[in-house]
Order: C-alpha cells, then sequence, then structure tokens
C-alpha cells in the first residue's frame, strides 16, 4: 500500500513534465486565460460606470472576486477526461487495472499534476493580472484559513466529475461534445464570471442544486467575504457533502464500467 501511495508523486510530475513538453500550448491557454479575466474585469467595470451596479456589491470588491473566480477558472480549466476517453478508446485502461495504484486514484492524481503544471504557468502571469485587473488579501483571518480548504474540497469535487463524465466513454466512446458542455456550463453556474448571489432568483435556484458552486463560487465568495459566519460553515458543509456524494458515485460507476468491459470480452 505505502509503495502505490509512493507512486502518486510520480504520476504528478510526469503530468508536469507533459505540459513542460508542449509548453507552447500551455502558454496559449494561459494567454486566453488573462484575456478572459481582463475583458471580464472591463465589462463588470464598464457596467457599473453606466449605472448598472444598482444593489449589487461594491465594484471594487466584485473585480476581485471576478480576476480571483478567472483564476480558478484557468486552474480548473483542464481535466482528466480526454485522458479517460483515449485510455478507453485504445484499451490501455486494461493496463490500470493491474496497478498498484487504484484507476480512480490514478486519475486523481493526473488532475493534480493538470492543476500543478498550470500554477507553474500561472506565477509568471500574476504580475499582469494584479494590474489588469484586481487582487487583495482576503477579508479577515478566518477568511484566510477558510479559503484554501474550500479552494481544496472544490478542486476535488471538479476531479470527481471530470472522472465521471471521463467514464461515460465506456459506453458512448467519445466525449468531445460533453466535454465542452461541462466546461462551458460548469464555469458559468460555478459563478466564474459572475458571484451566484447576481444570478436571477430562478437562475440561482438551478445553480443551488448543482455541485458547480463549490469549485469556484463557494470559496471565491469566501475570500472576498461575502460568505461569513454560519453561511461558510454552511457553505463548507455542502462541499463536503457533494465530495461524499459524488465519492460514491464515482465508485458505483467505475465497478459497472469494469463490469461491462468483462461482459463485452466474454
Amino acid at each position: 500500500m505505502s509503495g502505490a501511495f509512493a507512486a502518486l508523486p510520480a504520476i504528478v510530475v510526469t503530468r508536469v513534465r507533459v505540459a513542460l513538453m508542449y509548453r507552447t500550448n500551455s502558454i496559449v491557454l494561459g494567454v486566453a486565460a488573462l484575456v478572459q479575466i481582463l475583458l471580464v474585469n472591463a465589462v463588470w467595470t464598464a457596467a457599473y460606470r453606466s449605472g448598472a451596479g444598482a444593489g449589487a456589491p461594491p465594484l471594487e470588491t466584485l473585480l476581485v472576486y471576478v480576476t480571483l473566480a478567472g483564476l480558478h477558472s484557468w486552474l480548473l480549466a483542464d481535466s482528466v477526461i480526454s485522458d479517460v476517453q483515449d485510455r478507453v478508446v485504445k484499451g490501455t485502461f486494461l493496463f490500470d487495472l493491474v496497478r498498484p495504484v487504484g484507476f480512480l486514484t490514478q486519475m486523481a492524481a493526473q488532475q493534480t499534476g493538470y492543476a500543478a503544471s498550470v500554477l507553474l504557468f500561472m506565477l509568471p502571469a500574476l504580475p499582469v493580472v494584479l494590474l489588469g485587473g484586481a487582487l487583495s488579501p482576503p477579508d479577515g483571518t478566518v477568511a484566510g484559513l477558510a479559503y484554501p480548504l474550500s479552494l481544496g474540497l472544490g478542486f476535488l469535487v471538479h476531479t470527481l466529475i471530470s472522472v465521471l463524465i471521463g467514464l461515460s466513454a465506456f459506453w458512448t466512446i467519445k466525449l468531445e461534445g460533453i466535454g465542452y458542455v461541462y466546461r462551458y456550463l460548469s464555469q458559468f453556474m460555478a459563478g466564474a464570471f459572475a458571484p451566484l448571489s447576481m444570478f436571477p432568483g430562478w437562475l440561482a435556484g438551478v445553480a443551488d442544486v448543482l455541485p458547480f458552486q463549490a469549485m469556484t463560487y463557494v470559496p471565491v465568495a469566501i475570500y472576498v467575504g461575502e460568505l461569513t459566519g454560519n453561511a461558510l460553515v454552511e457553505a463548507l458543509a455542502v462541499q463536503v457533502g457533494w465530495l461524499v456524494v459524488l465519492i460514491l458515485m464515482a465508485l458505483v460507476v467505475w465497478r459497472r464500467a469494469v463490469r461491462k468491459v468483462v461482459v463485452q470480452g466474454g
């Protein structure tokens, strides 16, 4: 067991090395993320100047929110969906079944490697974000302590959803369309472009029953002080609840996927 867990850092490092091999692609994605952050900041600034910000959070708070949310979107932009699909199509996942590290654990390590590679390319871009966007320290000590915890939970939720979508390749084979829908839908419903508290009533209600809020809105809202006290505790509890539900779902789907492969193999 200890040997299996010792292999996880190697998987993460390998994924980072792949990103460095294709660093031009990683840089282009990073530039695209920066452009998105700057454009969203510009749109909200123009909207507030035209008087559209009545009853909304102060512009400074909103700009911090959308800037940090944009960085979150960049961090969660890549996923293991294409990896799982590729392994299913080529049949190489069969080798994963006999490895000491479980398939789902491998995918979690792969996703961590994605995030680590993004962080590597994100660091040089932070000065540009600070100049063109807006960032400030967390809203107090509690927010500063709760934010990384919430961010970690949100990352795990994203990883599990990605794994679940990837596992659907055992039935659908191709996932490009589903992957695109997930990426853009999750960004919007996670509050990447505006806090969920600014959504219209019916749309906010939809977002409340989906797990995407746990990925971006909750940690960023904690950071800027929108969620405090009981609301903060409840938000963390929702994140943990989704994490438990998604873990159980992933285990069930994985077992059915393996059973399906055995049946197909005769």
